[in-house]
């Protein structure tokens, strides 16, 4: 078997948005036509609530 090299911690935090922190209070969803909170809603999120709420395809321009 061959011998993996570890990763190291800063690396590791950097797969899928592991380093990524965010201090905002990000507020629920869901968003989108219809629903609870609008497209304009979810747009005016800062980047990091953006991949913790859900919303619905058409808030995404085609």
């Amino acid at each position: 078997m061959k011998n993996l090299n570890k990763i190291n911690r800063e690396n590791l935090k950097s797969i899928n948005g592991g380093a990524q922190i965010c201090n905002n209070a990000c507020p629920p969803g869901p968003y989108g036509p219809g629903l609870p909170r609008s497209c304009e809603a979810f747009d005016a999120l800062p980047s990091c609530c953006k991949s913790k709420v859900i919303v619905s395809v058409d808030c995404f321009p085609q």
